[in-house]
This record gives structure tokens, C-alpha cells and sequence, in this order.
């Protein structure tokens, strides 16, 4: 069932992290699609003003000649015979036509005699406020192109002729050389075309007085293929990558964990293995003592010494025998100075052996608490087996005994190298062994502060490592 888990919950991660990177490649799509439509966009808008500066050029030409003509028909008459951009010209003043060129086209005449009517008709189409009226403007209506300009009280009007601006158009789009696809028309005739017809195209009309002109922008899409392809090719490396990462790891997990039962196992057989020669020390032990009670100090407290490690050695053994397994305790009142005592004079010799000095620091009063004494005393065993293995080098080490109010603290203080503060919490965890040079050489399964861990929370204590310099603090505090 967990295996199962453990599949589903890798394939919804995998299918995620895709559904993810296709996101991501489908926003770059749109992103790039959209930056496509604003270039379009912008190369539309100078084709554009392109054509609407050649209209204002020839606003500022008319505008000056205008100027010229002001109460002069004569040179209205030379005009129409000297410039071909002109068409048609035409003088209104209070309702009169005091000048009118080509008085055989009914539909300027009509145009021009409306304008005459009701001057209000060129002001319609401009942009301009209540308050203020333009002095000049263009003025369009059915094809004629008509820029007009009030020169002392009279309104000059100009008619462009709009074959000779179109070819202007053309000439001027083809000098700039625009390397765009694009088609300008006039309704539904064509003026101008470049470059080829694509599927995709922006339209836009031009401002007034070329209102009925139409530019249209034609565009391919851009190669997204090869997008959607990296893109795909990205997400399914990582995603192998991932799975890669996700096989060595599960590899190393399971090589640790067979690591860990081998070793577990290791443990249980050399421990099962153990059972019968402490048996025979024990009972051994035990003979001794009643042939030998009646030697001189210390024999008799030598042999009670060896009786009772062998008896604690044999609980030991169980204990990891039944690694894992809650300890059956056994809850009395413990006279804790008197077990400080007690270890003391067990490990004083064993350490004096590797050049170690024991101190003791305990309460001179006697100092009771309900707890186990086995798991008090593998506790404290554990903690001064490991100074005794991994900080021979600082010479000595402190064993004490404190209280504070309710809470009793026996303290394990050496004086080596330490352990890296980031490495504290490991070192709690099974079979685990800190790699540097102080425990080179040194022997351990890495399952002695496990044990110390698990005893001490079954007996309602805590352990604490605090990091000295030099050495470490290791303490087991109880509530007395």
C-alpha cells in the first residue's frame, strides 16, 4: 500500500511539473505572438504617418498660396494652369462665389455653392472647441479633397487632384523602400501594393480627410513549432533527470535500509551470542564470592563489582535484543547520589587504563527520585563510554550531579574535539556516526544515544547536548 502511494504520489508530481513547463512554454507562445502583433502594429503606424506628412506638406504649401491669392483672381487663374496638384479653385465671400473654376461640373458647382450656403459645413468635420474656430481645414465630401483657408473674410478653397496625390503616395512609398507586405486602397481601388498576402493581417483607416483609405498590414505567424518542440524537449529532460534522481535515491534508501537491517540483525545475533557467557560470569562470579567473603578489602568489592556489571550486562544485552521495543521498566525509588557513586567507581579504572581523569561532582545529601535505575545507569554508561571512545584526547572528563528545584540534572561534561552544531540532531538517529577524524579508528554501531533516547523518554526524562569549547555537555534531567 505504501509503495503504492509512494508511485501516485511521483506520477501527480511528474504530471504537475509538466502541466507547469507547458504553461510555461504556451505563455512564451503568447508572448512572442503578442510582441509579433505590436511590431506589426508599429511598422502599420510609420507606413501610415508616411502618407499623412505628405498631406501635411502640401497643407503648409496650400496654406501659402492661399495667401497669394487673397482678392486676386487673376492669380487663381495662373495657379490652375501651373500647378498639376491643383484641381480646382474656388473664392466665397458672405454667401457670394466671387471665384469658380470649371463651371461645367455640375457636382462642384453644387458642392461649392452649399459651402457658399452655409460656411458651417467646413467647420463640421474639424476638431475644434465651441469657443474657437479654425481659420483653415481640410474638407472632404464625395470624392473631392478640398483644403480651404478664411483669408480677410473670404473662405479659398483648394480641390487636390487625387490621381496626382496617388502617384505622389506611390512615388514617396516607393523611395522609402518599405520592406513590409501591405496593401493602400481607396475604397475599392487599389493604389498601392508590396510584399506578399499572408493569412493574418491588421486593417486601419487612415485619419480624416483620407478617412475612405484603407492600409492593410499582411503578416505570417512566427515558426512556434520549434518552440513547442524545445519546449517539449526541455520538460521531458527534466522529467528524466527527476526520474533519475528519484531511482538513486530510492537505490540509497534501500541500500541503507538493508545497510540498517543487516547491522540490526548483526546486533541481535552477537547479542543473542553474549547471553551465555554472561551467564556463566555471572554464576562464576557468584561462587566466587562465597568462597572468597571472608578475603580482606577490596576482593569482596571487586567480585560484587563483577556480580553486578554482569547482571546490568545481561539486562543490556535484552534491552538490544529487543531494539525498537519498549524496555520493561521497573519503577522504584532511585537514590541517585549513591548511583552516581556507584559509576564512578565503575568507570574510574577503565578510564584511568586510557590516561583519563574522572571527576565527580554530587550532592552531599541524599538525592531520591521514582524512575529505573537500569535505564538511568545504561544512560550514563552510554555517555561516558563515549568520552571514554571519542574524546580521549582532552584528559579528563566531569561526571555531576545538580539540582533545581524539581528537576535533576546529571551531567556528562569531556573535554575533546565536540560535534558540529548543525550535527546534534543527528547523532540521535539510528546507526548514524559522525564522519570526521575523532571517530577514525573507533569502533561503534551507532545505536547507543538511540537507545539513550528512547530510555530516557520512556522514564519521563530529557536528553540535552550542548556544545563546549572544548568538548560536550551530555545531560539526562529528571523530575525528582
Amino acid at each position: 500500500m505504501k509503495k503504492l502511494t509512494t508511485i501516485l504520489s511521483l506520477l501527480v508530481l511528474m504530471a504537475f511539473i509538466s502541466y507547469l513547463g507547458w504553461r510555461s512554454v504556451e505563455h512564451e507562445v503568447l508572448l512572442r505572438e503578442n510582441n509579433e502583433t505590436l511590431l506589426v502594429k508599429s511598422r502599420i503606424n510609420n507606413i501610415k504617418l508616411s502618407i499623412e506628412s505628405l498631406l501635411n506638406q502640401r497643407l503648409s504649401y496650400l496654406s501659402n498660396l492661399a495667401s497669394q491669392i487673397d482678392n486676386n483672381n487673376d492669380k487663381a487663374d495662373d495657379l490652375l494652369a501651373t500647378q498639376a496638384d491643383i484641381k480646382n479653385i474656388f473664392i466665397v465671400n458672405k454667401n457670394k462665389i466671387l471665384f469658380l473654376s470649371d463651371f461645367d461640373d455640375s457636382q462642384w458647382h453644387k458642392l461649392v455653392e452649399s459651402i457658399a450656403m452655409d460656411n458651417s459645413v467646413l467647420f463640421k468635420q474639424q476638431d475644434h472647441s465651441e469657443q474657437f474656430e479654425p481659420s483653415s481645414g481640410w474638407y472632404q465630401m464625395y470624392n473631392h479633397l478640398i483644403y480651404w483657408s478664411i483669408k480677410s473674410d473670404n473662405i479659398i478653397g483648394f480641390e487636390l487632384s487625387n490621381i496626382k496625390f496617388s502617384f505622389d503616395v506611390i512615388s514617396l512609398l516607393d523611395k522609402q523602400a518599405f520592406e513590409d507586405n501591405f496593401r493602400l486602397s481607396d475604397g475599392d481601388k487599389q493604389i498601392y501594393s508590396n510584399g506578399e498576402i499572408f493569412d493574418n493581417e491588421i486593417s486601419i483607416v487612415l485619419d480624416y480627410p483620407l478617412q475612405n483609405w484603407h492600409l492593410t498590414y499582411y503578416y505570417p505567424l512566427p515558426n512556434l513549432v520549434n518552440l513547442y518542440l524545445l519546449g517539449a524537449g526541455v520538460i521531458g529532460l527534466f522529467l528524466i533527470v527527476l526520474l533519475g534522481l528519484i531511482c538513486y535515491a530510492y537505490r540509497e534508501y534501500s541500500r541503507t535500509l538493508r545497510l540498517a537491517k543487516q547491522q540490526v540483525s548483526f546486533v541481535g545475533q552477537v547479542s543473542h551470542e553474549f547471553k551465555t557467557p554472561l551467564t556463566n560470569i555471572t554464576l562464576y562470579s557468584e561462587m566466587l564470592s562465597e568462597y572468597l567473603e571472608d578475603e580482606p578489602t577490596p576482593v569482596p568489592e571487586y567480585l560484587h563489582i563483577i556480580r553486578a556489571e554482569s547482571k546490568r550486562l545481561t539486562r543490556l544485552v535484552q534491552n538490544v535484543l529487543t531494539f525498537n521495543k519498549p524496555s520493561r521498566l521497573n519503577i522504584k525509588p532511585v537514590n541517585l547520589t549513591i548511583l552516581i557513586r556507584q559509576i564512578y567507581q565503575t568507570f574510574k579504572p577503565i578510564l584511568e587504563a586510557k590516561s583519563l581523569q574522572l571527576n565527580i561532582i554530587t550532592l552531599e545529601d541524599d538525592c531520591i527520585v521514582n524512575t529505573d535505575e537500569d535505564c538511568v545507569m545504561q544512560i550514563l554508561n552510554n555517555f561516558l563510554s563515549n568520552a571514554e571512545k571519542y574524546a580521549f584526547n582532552g584528559k579528563q572528563i566531569d561526571l555531576s550531579l545538580t539540582r533545581n528545584e524539581k528537576l535533576v540534572t546529571i551531567t556528562v561534561r569531556d573535554y575533546g574535539d565536540g560535534i558540529a552544531n548543525h550535527l546534534l540532531k543527528q547523532i540521535f538517529e539510528p546507526f548514524y556516526r559522525v564522519n570526521s577524524s575523532i571517530t577514525e579508528g573507533v569502533s561503534g554501531t551507532g545505536i547507543g544515544l538511540t537507545i539513550a533516547k528512547q530510555l530516557a523518554n520512556q522514564i519521563q526524562g530529557e536528553i540535552k547536548v550542548i556544545n563546549q569549547n572544548p568538548g560536550m555537555i551530555f545531560s539526562l534531567i529528571l523530575m525528582e
